[in-house]
């Protein structure tokens, strides 16, 4: 029988007999030199993930590796996801040298089994009594596809994300561009700011469209039409606004929903409960991964165009002002909840 089976829809009726886990040894370990060591569960996870990768002919995306409790698993085992959307599962031998580096690492020293992930950048670990009604002998293919990577699954999770938010999307929102230059006129008189002069941005609003699956909104382009950033301003430049988009959507490309969604914080029913999503366009950066964005799709309370805070120390985005107008009038007097030192920050 081969090591290697595909994942299907099908794949939690699997049972044990239907697994081949031929035997593999760790050949890579060195040494145990120092057994207090805290690169130790580092170095026994990079040798599980070589040894498995070299088995398999494939590259990895990650590892589950699964460790005896000696009264209903009496073996090691590991199941590598591999990029192909194949798992390849293997026995590890029991070597002198694997069991003195597994008794390093492994905290319960054997009383307990316990499910290790390791990938290239991660390393966690929990008690297989953490997946309660599931055993990895009795319901090996549902035991194995609980940790089955987003890869495997991405058209199925991009679904459920578009599903979730398209009800949402307002794309067509309006501004009163006089009364918004008269604003930001006004601010940049007040705080002696020095401007980038506007510029043809119609290569990054094709960018955008190409990667965002929607044109660049009407409303951002206009905003654009009065400057290009300022110096040592946190208001952000055509270039920096797709730049910092861009790395959000990787990050909401690479989240389920569920992990997007936050339902244990509120802010009105006026944005969604989210960490981030691609009709959040930053316009402002608060600096350490904090922005002031357009929200393009609000909540059932929201309006399109809103202006909301989210980021790196945010669950979810919460309401910063109702439109662009007033966000720029409450920064003039030092009157709005945003200090002047967190958005004009000199170099």
């Amino acid at each position: 029988m081969n090591n290697s089976i595909a994942y299907s829809e099908d794949f939690k009726l699997l049972k044990w007999d239907d697994f081949n886990f031929e035997p593999i040894k760790i050949e890579t370990l060195p040494i145990l030199e120092d057994p207090e060591h805290y690169k130790n569960s580092f170095t026994f996870r990079d040798a599980l993930l070589k040894a498995v990768e070299k088995a398999s002919g494939k590259n990895l995306l990650n590892l589950i590796f699964i460790t005896p409790d000696y009264e209903t698993i009496h073996k090691f085992y590991g199941i590598g996801y591999l990029e192909d959307k194949t798992l390849f599962t293997v026995e590890i031998e029991q070597t002198p040298i694997f069991e003195a580096w597994f008794t390093v690492i492994h905290d319960e020293q054997h009383k307990s089994a316990t499910i290790y992930t390791f990938s290239n950048n991660g390393y966690s670990s929990q008690p297989v009594s953490n997946l309660k009604n599931i055993t990895f002998q009795e319901n090996t293919g549902a035991f194995i596809a609980e940790f089955i990577p987003n890869q495997f699954i991405a058209e199925k999770l991009a679904k459920e994300k578009t599903d979730f938010i398209s009800p949402f999307i307002q794309l067509e929102s309006k501004i009163n561009l006089e009364e918004v230059k008269q604003s930001f006129n006004a601010l940049i008189l007040e705080k002696g700011l020095t401007m980038h002069s506007p510029k043809n941005n119609e290569d990054i609003y094709v960018k955008f469209e190409k990667e965002a699956g929607f044109p660049f909104p009407t409303i951002i382009k206009e905003y654009l039409t009065l400057h290009n950033g300022i110096d040592r301003c946190a208001i952000m430049s055509a270039e920096d606004i797709y730049k910092e988009w861009k790395q959000w959507k990787d990050c909401y490309d690479d989240w389920t929903q569920e992990e997007l969604l936050d339902t244990y914080s509120t802010n009105k029913g006026k944005a969604l409960l989210m960490y981030t999503t691609p009709y959040w366009i930053p316009f402002f950066d608060l600096q350490n991964g904090n922005f002031l964005a357009f929200d393009f799709a609000p909540n059932t309370k929201g309006t399109a165009g809103q202006i909301i805070r989210y980021g790196a120390d945010q669950e979810i985005g919460y309401i910063e002002a109702e439109d662009l107008n007033t966000f720029l009038k409450s920064l003039m007097g030092n009157e709005g909840e945003i200090e002047e030192n967190e958005w004009f920050y000199i170099e």
